[in-house]
Formats: structure tokens, sequence, C-alpha cells
């Protein structure tokens, strides 16, 4: 049994202290822990683990433990600067150097606790001491205006040489009631405030058993310098590679980076950017060494994320870190030296990302140059270049999406074709440095263009449709119309502009017209018209302007269809895979219900019936509609808004 009757702790803090140490200045757990980890490493552990509970973090490390006299003098002595009071700035153990200096990391768990309870077994003799913090408790000692706030010990075991095996310290976190318990990113924040678990094979840290996330290399699309070409490694003079961090010399010391940057932009704010260590602890959360403009690749810092090693900033001589190491003074000597150096470092990356970006595009130019090629190959080849040369850098531009560069690809071919703006393209593909606010103007231009043509295209399409009514009008030859809608499929529907004759089935079409169509006039033993695109096969049957649709006519044509598609299916070496839809066109409406019951039956099998007035209106609607969104896209240029 532990004897704690006898024993007292006292914490001699002014009042209000804490308030300002601890619960001000961490809020995050990720913070908190950190500050106890940063404690084990100092304390010679090999091994932290984090437990996540309900309503509790809760810390244990392997490290020297204290006696109780430590607690005392030590750990309860507010301001303590181990480094003074050791004369070293190693731990006693293992030589380590030393994170912790102005000794008020211990009240960050005031953050986010109530209560922290500390159970510690020493090294040195074996002795255990359990005691609690209680802030509450705190606050109400507070009030009487003393600087000693007795501590409760919970238990007290003498010292013991059989429990030095035991060696250790354990941190409970009892957290305030309205606080929530995070699991979900605490692994990858730790991760990303130590690089001692990185540095050193015997420090190892666990979050619910499991080692935290310290590895963001695989994550990236470049990592420098580990990824530097012979010609890039040139823009760093003097720097050496060590296990993929770039060292320099720096005003006779050294400092260690490197650089990464994602494919995508980066979303969370605490990744983008440079991260500063100092003796392996985060000493700056990232940022841009407060780099505001003067780079050329300004988007880069978007997906950039980094870590730079800076240990002299961390000594009695040179303190830069602020009192809750998120931050380093960059104003002044040797800070303001860094921050140069660190905006230079951003400079250079950021414009061999650039470059590298730029590449990467081309090269996805060049591996889907097929979605070009028929279109660029009909050019003379000075042509071709000029063009392919534009298109090289429209791929320059950062932020342009797969779907948008393809776009304005398809814009630039169009514009050249129909000879629109040749004099512009010319002046962008032998230029050295376009204007990106100027190329921008060109391609937007480019791409009205191309919008002009397909809207003459659709007024063109209207004028053929109008031409279809004048010869259903006129009651036409059937062959005639036929033959007029073969050349132009899309006054069905606009999506069947891809549909050809077909001519492979030929026979099979023939071979079934004269089983079931009779030859009247109206059928002559043969579909009017077989269309197909890919596999897919596509009938229309016409009937004679001022024929109407009687019953055995609709009958034969289902008997038709059904044929035909039997056959596909069994023919399976025939590139027709399925035959979508039938439609056979009549002039007028029938008062047949017997026929009504059988149309609306066969639509449910595709098979569809309309009249060629409904034909034609339909196709100037569809059209029409097309013709009013590129109006709608286009409300600014005069010269569509006319068509």
């Amino acid at each position: 049994m532990g004897n704690n009757s006898a024993k007292t702790l006292k914490l001699i803090i002014r009042s209000q202290i804490i308030q300002h140490l601890g619960i001000q200045m961490y809020q995050k757990p990720a913070d908190v822990i950190a500050e106890l980890i940063a404690n084990a490493w100092d304390a010679d552990a090999e091994n932290v683990n984090v437990l996540l509970t309900d309503n509790c973090y809760d810390i244990t490390d392997d490290g020297n433990g204290m006696t109780f006299d430590e607690c005392q003098n030590y750990f309860l002595k507010v301001g303590r600067d181990r480094r003074s009071d050791t004369k070293t700035d190693k731990s006693s153990i293992k030589g380590r150097p030393v994170l912790g200096r102005k000794g008020i990391g211990k009240f960050a768990g005031f953050g986010i606790a109530n209560i922290i309870e500390i159970d510690t077994i020493s090294q040195s003799n074996g002795e255990h001491t359990c005691f609690r913090m209680d802030l509450e408790k705190i606050y109400e000692q507070d009030k009487t205006g003393t600087d000693q706030k007795i501590i409760e010990v919970v238990t007290y075991f003498k010292p013991n040489k059989g429990k030095k095996v035991q060696h250790g310290t354990n941190v409970k976190l009892m957290l305030k009631s309205n606080y929530p318990l995070d699991k979900s990113n605490l692994s990858y924040e730790l991760g990303r405030r130590f690089l001692l678990t990185q540095q050193y094979n015997d420090f190892k840290v666990n979050v619910d058993e499991q080692p935290i996330e310290t590895d963001i290399s695989s994550k990236l699309e470049y990592f420098f310098p580990r990824d530097l070409t012979d010609d890039e490694l040139k823009k760093f003079p003097g720097m050496v590679i060590r296990d993929d961090w770039a060292e320099v010399t720096f005003a006779e010391n050294k400092i260690y980076w490197r650089i990464g940057y994602f494919e995508n932009t980066i979303k969370e704010e605490e990744l983008r950017g440079v991260s500063v260590f100092a003796r392996g602890k985060l000493a700056q959360k990232p940022f841009f060494f407060d780099l505001s403009g003067g780079i050329s690749a300004q988007n880069s810092l978007e997906y950039l994320t980094g870590q730079v090693r800076i240990d002299f900033i961390d000594t009695d001589d040179l303190d830069l870190i602020a009192t809750e190491r998120q931050r380093i003074n960059l104003q002044l000597g040797v800070g303001r030296d860094i921050k140069s150096w660190g905006q230079e470092l951003i400079k250079t990356t950021g414009s061999i990302w650039k470059a590298r970006r730029a590449e990467a595009r081309v090269k996805e130019l060049e591996d889907k140059v097929g979605k070009f090629k028929d279109r660029l190959d009909k050019f003379p080849p000075s042509e071709r270049k000029t063009v392919k040369s534009v298109l090289l850098k429209i791929a320059n531009f950062d932020r342009l999406g797969k779907e948008r560069f393809e776009e304005w690809c398809n814009d630039v071919l169009t514009s050249w074709e129909t000879g629109k703006l040749r004099g512009l393209l010319e002046d962008i593909a032998n230029s050295e440095n376009i204007d990106s606010t100027k190329m921008l103007e060109i391609l937007q231009e480019a791409q009205v263009l191309t919008a002009l043509n397909i809207a003459e295209s659709i007024k063109t399409k209207i004028v053929n449709i109008a031409e279809l009514k004048k010869r259903v009008d006129a009651k036409d030859l059937e062959n005639s119309i036929r033959d007029y809608i073969y050349k132009n499929p899309w006054l069905i529907h606009p999506k069947w502009e891809s549909y050809k004759k077909e001519t492979a089935i030929s026979h099979i079409i023939s071979d079934r017209g004269a089983v079931h169509l009779d030859k009247n006039g109206v059928f002559s033993g043969r579909v009017d018209l077989a269309l197909s695109s890919g596999d897919d096969l596509l009938l229309i049957e016409f009937m004679r302007p001022g024929l109407k649709l009687d019953r055995d006519h609709l009958s034969r044509l289902n008997d038709y269809v059904s044929d035909i598609r039997v056959i596909i299916t069994h023919e399976t070496g025939l590139k027709i895979r399925h035959l979508s839809s039938a439609y056979v066109i009549a002039d007028s409406r029938t008062n047949d219900m017997f026929i009504a019951d059988k149309i609306r039956k066969y639509a449910e099998d595709n098979i569809f019936v309309l009249t060629w007035d409904s034909l034609i209106a339909q196709a100037i609607k569809q059209w029409e509609e097309h013709l009013d969104i590129l109006k709608q896209n286009n409300y600014t240029d005069s010269r569509i808004q006319a068509l």
C-alpha cells in the first residue's frame, strides 16, 4: 500500500499564470500532447504510447521518471530553465539534445483538461509518486492570494530497487466536460510536429498502438531534393544531399530542408507551407517565410508543403522560438537572414515546380495527341508546328484542368481551320513570354469563334429542315425524301448526327423485308433507311406523305424489327450488336384505337411512330434549344446574339 498521508507537494505559481501559460496558449490536443512527448524525449524515453478513451488522453513513456523531490523541484517549479540548471543541453543518460527550456509546457494540458494526473516511477531509486493537479482547486487557492497551491498526492511508495525496472511516467488528461475527443487526425498531426522518430531509431511514438504518421513523401507528386535532376541541382550551389534532406551551410551553421508538392491544391491550411523544426520538434507552424509576392510561380504556394531543420535557433545565445513553439522571430539579425534564405528557397523550388508541371502537361498533350492527330495532320508541316506550339503554351497554365485544356485546344484548332485568329495564334507560337491576360483574351475569342461556327452550323441545319418541310408539303416522292434524310440523319434527332448508312448487313435487311413487307408502293421489299453508329443499328420506315398508318403495316413493322433483332443476337460475328430503336414516319394521326394501343405497346420496345409534322417540329425545337444555349453562354457577344 502506498503511504501519502505525510507527503505534500506544492505548486508555486502566481495567480492566473496558468490561464496565460496553459489555457490560452494551447487549444489543440496535438499541441498539448506534443509537449508531453517532448518531456518524454528529454527523459530519455524510448517509447511513448498515447491512448484515447471516452474522456481522457492517456500518455505513457518509459523514460527516467521522477523522484518525489524531482516532482517538487523540477516539475512543479514554474519557469525552470532545465538547460541552465543542469549546465548542459543534453539528457542525463542518452545525451540527447534537450527540447525543454522555458519550463511551462507542463501546463499545456490545462488548455483541454480540468485535471492532470501524473503517475511516475524513478529509474534512479524506484520511488513511486502519483499526484493530481485540479484546475478548479488551483483557482480556489488563487482567490486567497497565495502563490503556493497544495497539490493532491494520490499515492506514494518509498524508494524500491525492485521497481526501478518499471521506470517511466504516465499522464492522464481528464478532458473538460464540453471538450470533444478527436481521434481522427491526432496521429497525423503529431507526426507533423516531430522529426525525432525519423532521426533516431531509439524513439518511437504510438497512438492507439499504431506508429504516428511521419512520411509524407509517398503522397507527393514531387519531393525535393530527392527528385531534383542534375541540371536542377545546379540551382543550389554548395548543397549536399543526406537521406532525402538537403544540407546547406548558413553562417557557419547547418540548415536542412526538404520541400514537396502535391498534385492538387492543399485543402488543409496546417499542411500548406514550410514547417520549421529545432532539435526535432516543431518551432514554427507551416508558413512561407513571410513571402507575399515577387514569385513567378505564385500558384506553387497552394501545392507546397515542406520541413526545415534549424537547430541553432534554439540555443542559449540565440533563442528565436516563441513560448508556445508555433512561430519564430524573423524580424531582426539572424532571423531576418533566415527569412531571406527561406524566401529564395521557396522561389527556386517554385520555379522548378512550374517547369515540371509544364513538362508534365506537355507530356500529357503528347499522350493525348491522338485526340487531335487527325486534325493536326491535315495542316501543312509549318502550320502544324505553329498550332502545336500554341497548344503547348496553353499547357503552361498551372490551374488548367484536363477538361478545359482539351476544350481550349479544340477551340484553337477550330479557329485555325476556319482561318480566324491566325495572326494572333502565330504571335503566341513565336513569343517567348506571352502575357497571361492577353493569352486568356485570345483563348476566349477562340472559344467564341468556335461557338459561332457551331451556331452557324445549327442555322444551316434549320435551313435544311425547312427544305425537308417543303418536300413533305409538296408530297414529294418517297425515295427523294428518304435520300434527303439519309444525308442528314440529325433531322430525326441531334444525337444521330454520327450515324451513317449501314451496308454491312444489307443482305439481312433485304431478305427480311421480302418476308414481311408487301409491295403496295409503301414498303418496297426492304426497310427505307438503316443507319449505324459503332455497334448500334437504327431503322426508319417512311410512308409517302398523304398516306396514313394502318394495322397491317404497323404489325408487319414490329415483326420485321423482331426478326432483325433475333438475327443480330445469333450472328455474334457482326459488327452490329443491337438494334436500339426503329421509327415509322406517317403523314397523319389515326383515330383507330387498336392502332393507338399498338403504338403505345410498341413504344415500350423502342418502336416509335411520328407524323411528318411532328418530325419537323421536333427537329426545329431541338436545334433551336441548342442555339439558345449557345446564346446564353455567350450573351456578351453580339455576333452570336445576332444569329
